[in-house]
């Protein structure tokens, strides 16, 4: 009975969040473009019902040449232009190189055969390509191989300011390390699964969660899931946590306030013993970029491990109205855990600060793994 006990314990350490697209199907476009020969009887469809419950919807993406494809399981309430939500984190599914894109279904309901119709850049005339759908591949577990680690660095929408080139530039320079800029189609497609490391650095957790979208979203989960290390900086930290409907959900953390903005410029931090463990940082107080960063509590969320912090802040900006004193004695930077994998994130910016370069090769080694 003690070793069941045990046992049961040891499961509910490894056990990881929900599924953040359930029965969702993706498609994929198969062969080659062509030019369409429609047969007139056949329906062009805006949205259809790929699945029992399962309904997906096409929609022009606003100032881009191309069409999103979303999931609902509600489509007389959907609305993919509605802008009170995030609607792109929590239902984009794909996005497609076409305008004026219909779907067309032929053959049986046993055997529904499916093409994507649209017009392409530079061409005035409609153009179709089989499609076919499929669920999201589950991930075998990940193991690290002999050669470099792999590091995957998001550069999308959402990534903005020195945070992508300056980790390319460390990291290019760092023995022992691999990086790739990654885009979300590759994300999408189930590509994190030839990486060790992910990361997502500074600008906007919220519009890294709309470009990844729904899909995008449960892929990053379950590669870290699976053995893959995550590294994010500022909103790459906000990306990781559970608090946000558009989240991640793979650190256990929500902000302490909605004013999240508090402003631009040096704050003192000081790490922990596990935080000068892992990052090689010194005693005593710091100086460190800071900017709008999260400044968060534990979310409860039993599903998730704890996590540990690193670093503390130890002062704080206070701006736009935002909570005096939220900020002193909170988590700077901390580690976690979510299934197999490993997480390490920071709310200031230690890849802009001088001293402290070490620190992107020290976290991408540490999430990486023996």
């Amino acid at each position: 009975m003690k070793h069941l006990l045990l046992l049961s314990l040891f499961a509910l350490s490894l056990h990881a969040g929900e599924n953040l697209a359930p029965g969702i199907q993706y498609p994929k476009l198969v062969g080659e473009w062509a030019p369409s020969s429609l047969q007139g009887r056949e329906e062009l469809l805006s949205a259809a019902e790929i699945t029992a419950g399962h309904h997906y919807v096409l929609h022009p993406v606003k100032g881009k040449a191309s069409t999103a494809l979303y999931h609902t399981t509600n489509p007389a309430g959907f609305d993919p232009a509605n802008t009170k939500i995030n609607i792109n984190a929590l239902h984009l599914v794909a996005e497609f190189p076409v305008t004026e894109a219909k779907l067309i279904r032929t053959g049986s309901d046993e055997q529904p055969q499916w093409r994507l119709v649209g017009k392409r850049a530079k061409t005035q005339e409609l153009q179709a390509i089989s499609l076919t759908w499929k669920e999201l591949a589950p991930l075998p577990p990940l193991q690290r191989g002999d050669g470099p680690v792999r590091v995957a660095l998001f550069d999308d929408y959402g990534s903005f300011g020195k945070g992508v080139p300056r980790c390319t530039e460390l990291l290019s320079q760092a023995p022992g390390v691999k990086v790739t800029i990654v885009k979300p189609q590759l994300i999408r497609e189930g590509g994190l699964k030839d990486f060790d490391v992910v990361i997502f650095t500074g600008g906007s957790g919220g519009k890294q969660a709309g470009t990844l979208g729904l899909v995008g979203r449960e892929q990053v989960r379950r590669f870290i899931e699976a053995g893959g290390g995550y590294v994010g900086i500022c909103a790459g930290n906000y990306l990781a946590c559970d608090g946000f409907s558009w989240g991640l959900q793979i650190l256990d953390a929500k902000t302490k306030s909605s004013k999240w903005a508090r402003g631009v410029g040096d704050v003192k931090i000081e790490f922990t013993p596990k935080g000068r463990e892992i990052l090689g940082m010194p005693e005593g107080l710091l100086d460190i970029r800071y900017a709008n960063g999260p400044v968060f509590n534990p979310a409860g969320d039993e599903a998730i491990p704890d996590f540990e912090p690193l670093a503390f802040f130890r002062s704080e900006l206070a701006e736009n109205g935002s909570p005096k004193g939220a900020q002193v004695n909170s988590p700077a930077m901390v580690a976690g855990s979510y299934g197999k994998g490993r997480l390490l994130c920071s709310s200031p910016h230690p890849e802009q600060q001088a001293g402290m370069e070490a620190f992107i090769l020290k976290a991408v080694q540490w999430v990486a793994g023996p």
